[in-house]
């Protein structure tokens, strides 16, 4: 791969040349980047704008890469440090907007607020609000809310006195009547319906979800052809001033399977930048998910350059690989006529006379916590770190402990406390 690029890479005595190719990559991506904002800036309208001019010079349209809005799963219930840890985390992750969960019926107006200020004194980011409840969504709109999840046939005319250029996401439903329909022709109808009644009132940043459904029941076939039909609805000549920025929650995808989120945000994405999505919807609620946000990010760079050179999304640089990978070491010849064959398992456990280790993974922190106890559980020694290397020869440096099969247990386990960490997986000790 890097022989096909070394033309256009400047190689490094230092780094490795597939991390110039990386870099290369990246400032690819910067670079079509650049040239499609100079594009679109040219040609505001109803499906191409800024989100907010006032703070931020986020655009969504046509032939830009989908910003990525990160939610806050019941946000108002959380206490202040545990949001601000999760804000970081999505931030440091790629989010482009930080979205305020909500508990459905159950508003929490003065916490709403408290959440909005909070975010904005310690973070320079967007934020939405989940939520279909009126006065939390009027609450929010006082405290200056970016973005508002969601307006619907039920609810739009609740909010017809609101700012006009606050973008608003809109549904083909009606939650109050618990209206939700199936067919993907009567999710387009309705978006179009009401797309028509709020430009008539004014309303210029409209987005419109067809809602993406999860796979096997709802089906996630279904709810993707709304999408197909919605994109095609819009090539008509009556429909063509109806277009607007489509919304992909794909958290409701990746959530509710139990398969690695890597591959299946990968795929997401690809669809996502195929058929030109205006912004993207996820979350890391459960410990499946993390390190999800990263991995939807990665996978929207690795799309959209492929959109622009016109391949498949393979050998730019960027890749996604956790379980896997491309490359594999070459196996030499190996005698094995007199090598030494194990095959039962040995789990016998002698007490280390020295005392005992704890093991702890902080996914936020980006750090490994060792715990080291005297033998009557008082605490001895505290490590931090996050490499396993490192840690081990401190261990080893601070002589906790001389026991051969203990030192082989602790590298063992610091490896696999590394390696977790790295990969968002969950770590527990001795499972």
């Amino acid at each position: 791969m890097v022989l096909k690029h070394i033309d256009t890479l400047k190689l490094s005595n230092s780094t490795p040349a597939n991390k110039i190719l990386e870099l290369s990559s990246e400032q690819e991506f910067e670079g079509i980047l650049k040239e499609q904002l100079e594009i679109a800036k040219d040609n505001i309208d109803s499906n191409t704008f800024i989100l907010n001019e006032k703070t931020s010079n986020l655009m969504i349209g046509p032939n830009l890469p989908p910003p990525i809005i990160a939610e806050i799963v019941n946000c108002p219930e959380k206490n202040n440090q545990a949001i601000l840890r999760k804000v970081k985390h999505y931030i440091e992750s790629g989010a482009d907007i930080i979205d305020i969960g909500c508990v459905a019926n159950k508003p929490y107006l003065d916490r709403i607020k408290e959440i909005i200020h909070l975010i904005r004194k310690n973070f320079d980011i967007l934020i939405s609000i989940d939520s279909m409840e009126k006065s939390e969504i009027l609450v929010a709109v006082d405290e200056g809310i970016d973005i508002i999840l969601s307006l619907d046939l039920g609810n739009y005319k609740d909010f017809l006195n609101i700012p006009k250029n606050i973008p608003i996401v809109i549904l083909p439903t009606n939650i109050k009547s618990a209206y939700f329909p199936k067919e993907p022709e009567v999710r387009v109808k309705n978006l179009f319906k009401l797309t028509q009644e709020l430009r008539q009132e004014g309303f210029k940043k409209l987005i419109a979800d067809p809602l993406l459904e999860t796979p096997i029941v709802p089906g996630i076939c279904n709810s993707l052809e709304a999408y197909f039909l919605y994109k095609k609805q819009v090539l008509k000549e009556e429909n063509k001033k109806l277009e607007l920025p489509l919304f992909f929650g794909i958290s409701n995808v990746v959530e509710l399977m139990d398969i690695d989120s890597v591959g299946i945000n990968g795929l997401l994405a690809s669809i996502a930048i195929e058929l030109d999505m205006g912004i993207l919807f996820t979350v890391e609620h459960s410990t499946k998910l993390m390190g999800g946000v990263a991995e939807l990010k990665e996978s929207v760079k690795l799309n959209y350059i492929s959109k622009f050179k016109k391949t498949p999304p393979i050998n730019h640089g960027i890749s996604v690989f956790k379980a896997k990978g491309k490359t594999s070491q070459t196996l030499p010849e190996i005698d094995t006529s007199n090598a030494i064959t194990i095959k039962e398992s040995v789990f016998d456990y002698v007490p280390d006379k020295n005392g005992y280790f704890k093991f702890y993974v902080n996914y936020y922190t980006k750090e490994i916590y060792v715990l080291f106890f005297s033998n009557d559980n008082n605490l001895l020694k505290t490590l931090i770190g996050n490499n396993a290397e490192t840690l081990s020869k401190k261990v080893l440096e601070l002589n906790l402990t001389t026991n051969l099969q203990h030192i082989n247990y602790v590298g063992r386990t610091l490896a696999k406390a590394e390696l977790c960490l790295n990969l968002g997986k969950p770590f527990i000790q001795d499972e």
